[in-house]
């Protein structure tokens, strides 16, 4: 026993060390047959390697914590066996286990040095679980007494969930600012890597959803300073991908396509890869080459046809909402698919720890993407009240961006209306944004088409300005050849020309193609 104990030691506080470090791989290996080490090493380890193995699988972690129940017998040992059991139910939705589990800890709380502080964090956890909106819970303020930096940065971060579940963004963002400088303080190698992806993440988003200059300048901090392993590899590519996005929306097109680019090689799951490719669809759309955007949508859709959407979880269900949106100009009955399978999937199996699984934008987004699709399909009324609801969730909440989006598309619709001076007000947020640009040319590429043109005659023109040939259309649409010749003369003839070679000139000149 004597010479286990030293190895068993080392390969302990090695273990730990490769947890913090998001190398779970490693951790694990460290940990191997830890259950036959010496008693008080062995009731460290079984927890250890239950918290790694819930990083990946909460199920896999409760199968797991039920073969060593045994193995915690002292006080502090049951304390953090508790504890890890009440943060496996709580992966796993089943918030009244989770809360039994952190009830028997509480009884044993002072067993540990840090016992009354620990259960403060997971207590302050457990109002976000259980949608209890209460930043001034005075669970926070015991939990960034705990000893370690990581659970007070943690602690930050959930409280910035708590007011963001209130619609308090603003102060969201201050919170994730105070959770994201853990990395760049000294000592910075011993936070837990994992949690500090999850906030910076959190941050690139938010700030560039909120034209929020500092918390955007942080994140970038944090992007560079953080030991990104595969591991957290989600949230690295969200996060590059969020401020490729800010980079764009700043008039920096060059390193936006840059950061892109890195975000695609990132790309952890299908869903995500198909996102990389809206995303380069969306700029296309932005720079006027409508070919290099079909390209793009039609990789992407490739990919999405052989993604299982109920059974992503996170925020990749709002690939669904982009590509709604992207294709609803080309192939509404395509967008409408989209657009109707995020509806039916809603926020189910979405990480509760993410503002997406209540927070009301999850409705807007779904909002903009059916408005979208009406608008193509000529159903103006339906389209204005679903955008116009939209817009009121994302102009509440100071989020930029996606109201821009939003008021630019009303004032496709409604040209007289105030919606360009709206998205015009929300663009301008971003300095040198090309948006800004893009809402006066949306709506002049809306009025340029020929009134007497049918919903799905404009749909057609705008394939036909890409290249589509009549066989393409028919499959697209769903009509006969015959019936697409048709709708094609009658398109020629709105636009005053004779052949589609014509038609492509007339297009070029009136700002269509």
């Amino acid at each position: 026993m004597r010479n286990t104990e030293p190895i068993a030691g080392e390969a302990l506080r090695d273990a730990r060390v490769a947890l913090r470090a998001a190398w779970y791989d490693a951790a694990l290996e460290l940990l191997q047959g830890c259950e036959d080490w010496p008693s008080d090493d062995a009731e460290a380890a079984v927890v250890l390697k239950a918290e790694t193995i819930r990083r990946r699988d909460p199920v896999g972690a409760l199968g797991y914590l039920a073969t060593v129940a045994d193995i915690p017998v002292s006080e502090a040992g049951r304390f953090r066996y508790a504890i890890q059991l009440g943060k496996a139910h709580a992966a796993v939705r089943d918030l009244s286990r989770a809360e039994s589990w952190f009830e028997q800890a509480r009884a044993l709380c002072g067993a540990v040095p840090d016992g009354a502080q620990t259960l403060a964090f997971h207590d302050l956890r457990m109002r976000w679980f259980r949608r209890d909106y209460e930043p001034g819970a005075r669970e926070f303020e015991l939990a960034v007494m705990h000893p370690d930096p990581s659970v007070v940065s943690s602690a930050y971060a959930i409280r910035g969930w708590l007011h963001a579940g209130r619609g308090a963004y603003r102060e969201q963002a201050a919170d994730l600012m105070h959770a994201v400088r853990y990395a760049t303080m000294p000592g910075a190698e011993r936070l837990d890597v994992a949690a500090l992806a999850a906030s910076t993440h959190a941050l690139a988003q938010l700030g560039f959803e909120t034209a929020n200059d500092d918390g955007v300048a942080l994140a970038r901090t944090a992007l560079e300073t953080i030991a990104w392993t595969s591991d957290v590899r989600a949230a690295h590519y969200m996060t590059v991908r969020a401020l490729g996005w800010d980079a764009f929306m700043r008039g920096r097109a060059a390193q936006a396509q840059w950061m892109f680019k890195d975000a695609r090689a990132l790309a952890p799951t299908p869903a995500w890869t198909v996102m990389s490719h809206l995303d380069r669809a969306y700029v296309a759309r932005l720079s006027r080459n409508e070919g290099w955007a079909i390209e793009e949508l039609a990789e992407a859709n490739r990919i999405a046809r052989q993604v299982r959407w109920e059974s992503c979880f996170d925020e990749q269900r709002q690939v669904l909402v982009v590509l709604a949106v992207l294709y609803a100009p080309v192939d509404a009955a395509l967008a409408q698919r989209y657009a109707a399978t995020y509806a039916r999937l809603g926020t189910e199996n979405v990480d509760p720890q993410l503002a997406l699984s209540t927070d009301r934008r999850a409705r807007a987004h779904a909002h903009y993407a059916q408005g979208r699709v009406d608008q193509t399909l000529g159903r103006h009324e339906t389209a204005t009240a679903s955008l116009q609801a939209a817009y009121a969730i994302f102009d509440g909440s100071g989020f930029h961006y996606r109201a821009a989006l939003a008021a630019t598309a009303l004032a496709e619709i409604d040209v007289e209306g105030p919606w360009r001076d709206r998205a015009l007000a929300h663009a301008g947020e971003y300095p040198d944004c090309p948006l800004a640009a893009a809402v006066d040319d949306a709506v002049a590429r809306e009025s340029a088409m020929p009134a007497e043109l049918t919903p799905l005659q404009r749909q057609i023109a705008r394939a036909l300005f890409t290249g589509a040939d009549v066989a393409e259309l028919s499959q697209r649409f769903s009509r006969s050849r015959l019936t697409i010749e048709r709708h094609v003369d009658a398109i020629l003839a709105a636009f005053g020309v004779a052949t589609r070679g014509a038609l492509l000139r007339e297009a070029r000149a009136r700002g269509l193609a």
